[in-house]
């Protein structure tokens, strides 16, 4: 089983065995079906969609974004901040959780594809202020391989 990140966009990219996963703080309406942050379930192709994984949504939400940020990604107070929000958590349980959840759901589903947890955040990799690089550096400090799930699909995820 894999790890991965993408953003919210992509997921109309996705295949059923990449089981989305948001950091967010809040998701797109149409991630829980237009019906709240609580309602998951199966899109028409098959892929989850609502999932969450309220650990890794960054606390402090001060953020303005990059056109109202006087700083770089490498000085910023927002991502120091998740670093050390993160840096308190157990890596071991999160991947553990995530393992357990994908063999869940890949059970249930009967799909033979592995399953790839894909990290969800709101922010293209183009944008430089984005938690993806702060969530993959901590993964990776912990022993786990962590990239971004690229298109096309197919031969992205090693």
């Amino acid at each position: 089983m894999k790890i991965a990140t993408s953003y919210f966009y992509q997921i109309r990219f996705f295949t059923p065995n990449m089981i989305p996963f948001s950091t967010a703080v809040w998701d797109p309406k149409w991630y829980h079906f237009n019906q709240g942050q609580h309602i998951y379930g199966k899109d028409k192709r098959g892929v989850y969609n609502g999932l969450r994984i309220p650990p890794l949504a960054p606390k402090n939400v001060g953020c303005s974004g990059p056109k109202g940020c006087p700083h770089s990604p490498s000085n910023c107070s927002f991502m120091k901040l998740y670093r050390e929000q993160l840096n308190k958590l157990d890596c071991h349980e999160i991947v553990s959780r995530l393992y357990k959840n994908l063999e869940t759901i890949q059970q249930f589903e009967g799909f033979t594809d592995e399953p790839i947890a894909v990290l969800i955040v709101h922010e293209a990799p183009s944008n430089p202020c984005s938690e993806r690089s702060v969530i993959q550096e901590w993964f990776q400090n912990n022993g786990y391989a962590v990239q971004e799930l690229l298109y096309p699909i197919q031969g992205s995820i090693k």
